[in-house]
């Protein structure tokens, strides 16, 4: 019986009703009832069933029940199955006894109570379900000790083989000589298989391991179809089982093979990154027939475990070879580099950091990086810097002595994966130099440009103090000139030299270098007004009108070099002024030259504006016009340096510089900076 199938009840009763009723009862019962109306019909339905109850009718026709109750005994599927006589005649104790002589654990009489009769039914289920339970625990068992009976003969197979596992992965760990350890390898494959030979061989034959020499193996023949077997495994179980006959032929299992003195011999493919690359043979394995079906697989470990190490020897081989190359790369690299903990301690050094920094590499590893770039030598403003081993990447510039002397060195550093540091270094001292200079010569060509504008500026209070001294003098001689009048004159002129002084200071100021300038708050108005008071009279006697439209000073203030800034603001506006000249030299329409100039914050931002409706810029030119040395203008008209220094400046006081231009008609550019933006940079 299966472990879901109904227990069987049969009930026999001659009258139809009698069983109708029996039926209904028993319906309650997670049973399945079989039903008969007289004694033979009822022998053939017991014959093929295993029944767990029988209830049976006493007085009934041809067979009673007692007859009934004796040949159902005689049956040996039910010689225990428990009967229960139902009768309503037959009660006496006479029949009662009768009953239980002929097998039956009960006897009830009618009518009976449902619930009565419902309670023996139950318990004679219960009781069949447990026996049945018992003989399934029992056949368990039994199964249980073939199993461990069959296991124990494999079980010391199964210890000694992962002792074997351990031992290789062992000998293959760390730096190995790969052919002694995998010489003992074979060793142990052949004294755990109890085999005559185990061999290593590679799919060319240039790489034989064997436990019994070299001299006398050979691929077997013929090789081809034996390599093509061998690395077509597909399926779980990675080795191939052969018997190997006195011709060396190779055979699958089974395969007409009627002699006894075959050797069953075991093929395991060896790969290298997945590819074919050879393989391990075991011959002779004369316990072979002994060993489960799992145990044969898990010897496929060994290929693995052989092409793993193999591999590791050539991956050593190329990392070994790969880091003399890069070695050889970083110690001839032109820019010094060096390696720190994270800590701080230098671990090595190249060639020319050692140049670079004037120490060799014993004293560079007595130096700790923060001490050698000292953050509180910065050469220039980097306020997000926080440290050279402080973030995956940073860099910075610092100012470091060497025999002496002072060098500019720019140091970028980048965590490696080992929690090192690798930090690049260069000298540019010379560069940095280049780039006062270049910043130099562009404001006094600047300077130049603006002669005309800067003399007329002067000459104004210069006629002031001329024609002041004269009314003064005239005055006087006539003896017109009282206390009050003298004083107003001498006003005039004093007024006079001083707007002279404040335009000689501005412009010597804006000549000078700026380099040893304190970075402080200033409005960006200032650097505006201070930029057009140099340039308004000369545009004016071009025709070009100057509009601005600033913002409240404390709206558009940043924290920098004002000087720079108002270069800036300068290139801007000579640029404005070439594209305008260029318009009115090949136009001949009504053309009004105008340059306006905004200042606004908005909620992310200060804006600086400067907008001409001069010639524009042809869109090709657009993204290259902030490069160095690349102008649009005719030659001698421009160095190319004006807004590449432009751009360097904006960058050094975190801001970003936008190009918009229609040609032929207008170009706008627009300078964006964070509020009380600090400068990064020169």
């Amino acid at each position: 019986m299966s472990g879901q199938e109904k227990p069987k009840i049969l009930i026999v009763d001659d009258i139809e009703v009698n069983l109708i009723l029996l039926e209904t009862v028993l319906r309650k019962e997670n049973a399945t009832v079989l039903k008969s109306m007289s004694g033979f019909d009822a022998l053939e339905i017991s014959a093929v069933n295993d029944l767990a109850l029988i209830i049976l009718d006493v007085s009934m026709p041809g067979m009673n029940g007692f007859e009934l109750a004796e040949r159902i005994r005689s049956q040996d599927n039910n010689s225990l199955t428990p009967i229960i006589f139902v009768s309503a005649i037959l009660y006496d104790q006479f029949s009662i006894i009768k009953g239980y002589q002929a097998g039956a654990v009960d006897y009830i009489t009618k009518p009976f109570q449902n619930e009565v009769l419902l309670g023996k039914v139950r318990m004679f289920l219960k009781i069949h379900q447990q026996n049945r339970e018992i003989q399934q625990t029992s056949l368990a068992l039994k199964e249980s000790v073939d199993r461990y009976q069959k296991a124990e003969d494999t079980l010391l197979f199964r210890y000694k083989m992962e002792r074997i596992i351990s031992l290789a992965s062992a000998r293959f760990s760390g730096r190995f000589d790969p052919d002694s350890s995998l010489q003992f390898m074979l060793i142990d494959l052949a004294q755990l298989l109890n085999a005559t030979e185990v061999s290593f061989f590679t799919i060319d034959a240039r790489q034989i391991i064997s436990t019994s020499g070299t001299k006398n193996f050979s691929i077997p023949e013929p090789s081809a179809p034996f390599i093509q077997e061998l690395f077509s495994v597909r399926d779980n179980c990675n080795v191939l089982i052969h018997y190997i006959t006195k011709d060396n032929n190779w055979y699958r299992p089974g395969k007409g093979l009627d002699t006894n003195n075959d050797e069953a011999s075991i093929a395991i493919p060896v790969h290298l990154s997945d590819k074919p690359y050879g393989g391990i043979l075991i011959k002779g394995c004369s316990e072979f027939n002994l060993l489960e079906q799992q145990d044969i697989c898990s010897i496929g470990v060994f290929g693995t475990i052989t092409g793993n190490a193999i591999e590791r020897v050539f991956t050593q081989l190329k990392l070994e070879k790969s880091e003399l190359k890069y070695r050889s790369y970083i110690e001839n690299a032109p820019n010094g580099i060096l390696v720190a903990e994270a800590n701080g301690t230098i671990s090595e050094a190249n060639t020319a950091a050692t140049n670079l920094f004037g120490l060799d590499q014993s004293e560079l590893n007595k130096i700790n990086l923060n001490h050698l770039l000292d953050k509180e030598r910065l050469s220039a403003q980097f306020p997000d810097f926080k440290g050279l081993l402080a973030e995956k990447k940073s860099q910075a510039e610092f100012f470091v002595s060497k025999s002496g002397s002072s060098i500019i060195v720019r140091a970028e550093s980048v965590l490696l994966p080992d929690g090192r540091f690798l930090i690049f270094c260069s000298d540019i001292t010379a560069t940095r130099e280049m780039e006062k200079h270049l910043i130099h010569t562009e404001r006094m060509v600047g300077i130049g440009e603006m002669a005309t504008g800067i003399a007329h500026e002067i000459n104004q209070p210069l006629n002031t103090i001329s024609f002041g001294i004269d009314n003064l003098m005239h005055a006087i001689s006539s003896k017109h000139a009282d206390e009050d009048y003298i004083k107003e004159k001498s006003r005039k002129i004093f007024e006079g030299i001083h707007r002279m002084r404040t335009i000689i200071d501005h412009v010597r100021t804006f000549s000078r270098s700026n380099d040893d300038f304190i970075n402080s708050a200033f409005s960006m108005n200032e650097s505006i007004t201070n930029a057009l008071s140099l340039v308004n009279e000369q545009y004016k006697n071009r025709g070009i009108q100057i509009v601005t439209h600033l913002a409240p000073d404390q709206d558009v203030t940043l924290i920098g070099n004002t000087y720079k800034m108002e270069q800036v603001i300068l290139n801007l506006l000579s640029n404005a002024r070439d594209a305008i000249d260029e318009r009115m030299q090949g136009s001949n329409e009504n053309y009004s030259p105008e340059i306006i100039v905004y200042s606004l914050k908005n909620k992310e931002a200060i804006e600086i504006v400067v907008k001409d409706n001069g010639n524009g810029i042809p869109t090709e030119h657009l993204d290259h016009i902030t490069a160095p040395f690349y102008t649009t203008k005719e030659p001698g008209k421009g160095t190319g340096l004006g807004l590449a220094i432009t751009y360097g400046i904006i960058k050094e006081h975190s801001g970003e510089i936008g190009f918009a231009s229609t040609p032929g008609k207008e170009t706008t550019v627009t300078l964006r900076f964070r509020p009380k933006a600090t400068p990064t940079g020169k």
